[in-house]
């Protein structure tokens, strides 16, 4: 079918399904309301030929017009009744399956069109901050889809129903039945809710319902999550307590998150440990904005947002494998200024891996490293080298007795995981610091926009130095490793730093242990060391032996201490090692701890 073809043919689609849902609106009847809903399977019929053998999204385009053509079955045979096989269904189906082919066909297909379009975006989502919010229908749209896994999907709604004061009319249930074969269908129609979706084919990362939702803040509940009490209040009240929050997220078990979301737990993560969860929740759960982390990236496995910022595109429909979507819609608020929350004083059930199953892994090759190239071609960077965070800084941060007013100083703080555990730190103790950032490469300028107070561009340390001549810092830090920041003198560049801190500052870096097992072996196999970006920056290496020597011989920063991160994973590579570097009896005593030092945190005080 001719591009020209199919634009004609999904425009007459999106009119005839608007002209619909506005006669329904209005409560009118005409006579040519079938014979409409008809013509629509037809168009769709076309559209699920001309895209039989599509991929990406494309592919998406062709289920959504193989479900406008189901719904419009289910209308015919009085499964479901016409108002709402058309609003529910049909309408946000054509809807979404325009808005996709327009992006696979005239934006992402040409570099230009696809700059501009990103540009665009996120100058809309700028321009949010400080608008007046519309009046909305609702106070929340909770979104609920399931994918089979029937006895999850009872779980999460029955909690939702336990939890969740619907007695105002102002929170409404959007639940989607995203191809199920299990009896999901039948068990959502007996639920006592409007608005339900079922598209008989499943759509990975379906979004079609943005287009019906009318809450002020969205939630996304997956299926295989079970909500506690007070659950939706306390997201509600974080989301309302400042202007600038997009996304709030609670906590739940460890086992089942990562990114550091999760908190330990006493029950099991089964369906017999749900009364311990939620004795254990009823708790855990009470209102402490203390406990209110800030966070660069989040993984929204529940989460509460924005719905003007959500409408906009927050989800970008380019991860067709649903990996890294949520690093992509965390970059997009992070550089438009948007905070994200982590709210440690909520807590809800995550049995895991129930929603997308297996449905995000197939076809060929592997799913995480496809849509790793995908952001890194977005985005510029890679998503996961420059997160800037890094396992053990709680323990770092009590070197230091935090005070009101402090003053904070990060080098590349990249995406600003670790800056973002320095201000959580201060949080916890009561205080806002203020909060400094000098960037070395301009490509994570535009990610200081959430959270710092002020930023500078900047070439190395020295030149960090004669920039912030006569400034005092209370707290010296990187988002990156030492060996990751341009020097080529790292002790005399310690003690250009040393002289930005104030008297009981402390400078407090991550150091790369280049003589790790680890380390040594990825230059044994892979030729360099673990990074995705092959033209990144490196810098002068001291042996993190060496380091401690001659920081220990100082007359000024010989003040240091040192937190060692060591690794569990590393366990079994250190054992093999040993053997393979211990040649005589002049090896050093400690050497299974320099092997097992993946990285340490440098402490030197003032």
């Amino acid at each position: 079918m001719e591009q020209e073809q199919m634009r004609s043919l999904l425009n007459i689609s999106v009119e005839a399904a608007s002209h619909i849902q506005g006669v329904l609106a209005r409560g009118e009847i005409e006579p040519a309301l079938e014979e409409i809903v008809d013509n629509l399977a037809q168009i769709a019929a076309h559209i699920e030929t001309a895209t039989v053998d599509a991929a990406g999204l494309m592919q998406k385009v062709h289920l959504y017009a193989k479900n406008v053509q189901a719904s419009v079955d289910d209308i015919r045979c009085g499964r479901t009744a016409l108002e709402c096989g058309v609003l529910w269904e049909i309408y946000p189906f054509v809807v979404e399956m325009q808005r996709l082919w327009h992006l696979a066909t005239e934006v992402l297909s040409d570099a230009s069109a696809r700059a501009g379009h990103q540009e665009r975006l996120m100058q809309a989502m700028k321009d949010l901050h400080g608008e007046p919010r519309t009046h909305y229908p609702y106070d929340v749209s909770i979104v609920l889809c399931a994918y089979n896994k029937l006895e999850y999907t009872k779980k999460a709604v029955e909690s939702i129903f336990a939890h969740t004061d619907f007695s105002s009319g102002r929170i409404e249930l959007i639940t989607i039945n995203n191809g199920s074969e299990d009896g999901t269908r039948e068990y959502f129609e007996r639920l006592p809710h409007r608005k339900k979706l079922n598209p008989r084919h499943n759509i990975l990362g379906i979004n079609s319902w943005q287009h019906i939702a009318e809450g002020k803040y969205i939630v996304g509940f997956s299926n295989d999550v079970v909500a506690t009490p007070h659950w939706l209040e306390h997201l509600r009240t974080a989301m309302e307590s400042d202007e600038r929050i997009a996304m709030a997220v609670p906590t739940c078990n460890e086992e089942s998150i990562s990114n550091l979301q999760g908190i330990p737990v006493p029950y099991a993560n089964t369906f017999e440990g749900m009364r311990e969860m939620q004795e254990f929740a009823a708790a855990h759960n009470h209102l402490d904005p203390a406990l209110w982390e800030e966070r660069s990236v989040l993984m929204p496995f529940l989460a509460i947002t924005r719905s003007d910022v959500y409408k906009l595109g927050l989800i970008d429909p380019i991860y067709t494998r649903g990996e890294f979507v949520d690093d992509d819609l965390s970059t997009l608020l992070r550089r438009t200024g948007w905070r994200q929350l982590l709210l440690k004083d909520t807590f809800v059930h995550h049995f895991g891996g129930v929603t997308l199953g297996a449905e995000r892994h197939k076809g060929a090759g592997n799913a995480l490293d496809e849509m790793r190239r995908v952001y890194y071609t977005k985005w510029g960077v890679d998503a996961w080298d420059s997160r800037g965070g890094f396992i053990g800084s709680e323990n770092a941060w009590a070197w230091h007795t935090f005070h009101a007013g402090e003053r904070v100083f990060a080098m590349e703080p990249r995406f600003g995981e670790l800056a973002c555990d320095l201000v959580n730190a201060y949080r916890r103790s009561g205080f806002v610091p203020h909060m400094t950032a000098a960037v070395f490469d301009e490509r994570y300028l535009p990610d200081t926009n959430y959270i710092f107070d002020e930023t500078m561009t900047t070439a190395c340390i020295a030149d960090v130095a004669a920039q912030c001549a006569g400034q005092r810092y209370d707290v010296i830090t990187a988002g990156c490793y030492l060996d990751e920041l341009p020097t080529t003198d790292v002790v005399a560049d310690l003690e250009r730093l040393y002289a930005l801190l104030a008297p009981g500052g402390i400078i407090i870096l991550p150091v790369r242990n280049p003589g790790s097992a680890y380390e040594l072996d990825c230059m044994m196999h892979e030729g360099t060391r673990d990074v995705y970006e092959p033209k990144a920056a490196h810098y002068a290496v001291i042996p993190y032996r060496q380091l401690l020597e001659r920081l220990h011989a100082h007359p000024l920063l010989h003040q240091y201490r040192v937190h060692s991160i060591l690794m569990k994973a590393d366990e079994e590579l250190v054992r093999r090692m040993k053997p393979l570097l211990r040649h005589d009896e002049d090896a050093p005593s400690d050497l299974e701890l320099s092997l097992s030092v993946r990285m340490f945190f440098l402490g030197i005080s003032k």
